[in-house]
């Protein structure tokens, strides 16, 4: 028989298993204090989701500060450089992800698998131009590490696809491919976001044989999942690496009759939902915290588990048409301790040194009891602090609170608090 557990201990038990709860700073601190928040936040999440998006602050940076304050994300490009002291690979494992080397080998099963992919652009490159991959890595061994828009222009492929969407040379998708295989490494970002890739090298992950099989690595993957969310559904366990769910259930199965995964009833006024339980998950002890979220954190990027655990509903504004937007651009989700009771759109205006709050929204949660929501005072005036954290780890001089149609029912409470 399942044990059950209240809705609330669950949050608790998922933003805990997050790393989330411990005191966090306010003022930017060492260079060495930032690696070690970087390194506590890697602990229990395994990775950091790349996003270009840079309006605020980066995605792949938000999740240090989420959980420590302001932090030196210079560390973070410090990590992914090749070299003796690498401590990061960028990975294809959710999205576009930083992860540890362990985690970049136990997805070499996924890099086989798209080596023996038959995708179609690449069938017409075969058959046109068989000698192309070679002197991608002609290009790369002489000029060293380089975009796929460098190498492009120095073979003199400047001919893009018709059409909507990834308009790539020849070159770059064969670049991208190689990189998906693990041919070529990614060592870094240009100042153009774009990704810098070199040969693969000789802290390249081992063939797929030495690290066993297939099944092997999912279930390693689904061990890891579970431990970094706490407490999870099936289809979140998958969504964390990008598994299929298929994958994952077999190796579910196979860590309950081990004893790492106890299935829990977790009780909700919509219904009762079954989950699993990791026996490392922490103690769901209360927790004090306000921090913005990015909607890119592992505490969130599953979009089902967000509406099932936080009550929330969201929909980034960024894939929205300007007219169809509620909650703006970019709004980032405010926690407030075990609550996400509103989100908040911030633009860094960098030539007037100001943080731009362009909306704050109130969460409707239509399933958290009343007595459970924070008061509209009690969330501006932590938001208001949080705010002023985030403008300092930016390094902007004033916040700016704008107000009117649009701008979200807590704008003008929190123009108050922020300005007054």
């Amino acid at each position: 028989m399942s044990s059950t557990l209240t809705w609330t201990r669950a949050r608790r038990i998922a933003l805990r298993a997050q790393g989330m709860g411990r005191a966090r700073r306010s003022d930017m601190p060492a260079m060495a204090t930032s690696r070690r928040a970087l390194a506590r936040t890697l602990e229990r999440t395994h990775l950091l989701q790349i996003d270009s998006v840079n309006v605020f602050a980066r995605a792949h940076h938000l999740p240090v500060f989420t959980r420590s304050g302001p932090w030196d994300p210079s560390v973070l490009e410090d990590s992914v450089r090749p070299g003796p002291r690498r401590a990061l690979r960028e990975s294809l494992a959710h999205e576009a992800t930083y992860t540890s080397p362990e985690i970049h080998r136990l997805l070499a099963f996924r890099r086989r698998a798209t080596s023996e992919k038959d995708w179609g652009v690449l069938r017409d490159i075969a058959v046109t131009s068989p000698h192309l991959f070679p002197q991608i890595r002609e290009v790369l061994e002489e000029i060293g590490p380089a975009s796929a828009a460098t190498v492009s222009k120095h073979l003199g492929d400047t001919e893009r696809g018709e059409g909507w969407g990834w308009r790539r040379t020849a070159t770059q998708w064969a670049v991208e491919y190689l990189f998906r295989t693990g041919d070529l490494d990614c060592v870094g970002r240009s100042s153009q976001f774009e990704r810098l890739y070199s040969l693969a090298g000789e802290d390249s992950p081992p063939p797929q044989e030495e690290l066993g099989e297939d099944t092997a690595s999912i279930e390693e993957l689904t061990s890891r999942a579970a431990c970094s969310l706490g407490i999870a559904e099936v289809g979140s366990l998958a969504d964390y690496f990008r598994l299929r769910t298929r994958e994952v259930i077999p190796a579910v199965e196979r860590l309950i009759v081990q004893g790492e995964l106890q299935e829990v009833e977790v009780s909700h006024p919509a219904g009762s939902r079954r989950m699993l339980l990791h026996r490392d998950a922490p103690a769901p002890a209360p927790l004090r915290v306000a921090a913005l979220v990015s909607p890119f954190d592992p505490i969130v990027f599953h979009r089902p588990r967000l509406a099932h655990l936080f009550d929330v509903e969201y929909r980034i504004g960024i894939y929205t048409p300007a007219a169809r937007r509620t909650t703006g651009y970019y709004s980032l989700l405010f926690l407030l301790d075990d609550v996400i009771p509103a989100r908040v759109d911030l633009r860094a205006d960098r030539a007037r040194d100001v943080l731009e709050v362009r909306g704050t929204y109130r969460e409707p949660l239509p399933n958290l009891p009343t007595g459970q929501r924070p008061e509209d005072h009690l969330i501006v005036a932590a938001l208001a602090e949080e705010l002023r954290r985030a403008a300092r780890w930016q390094g902007l001089e004033t916040i700016e609170v704008l107000t009117g149609p649009g701008t979200g029912e807590l704008s003008p409470e929190l123009a108050a608090a922020v300005h007054g």
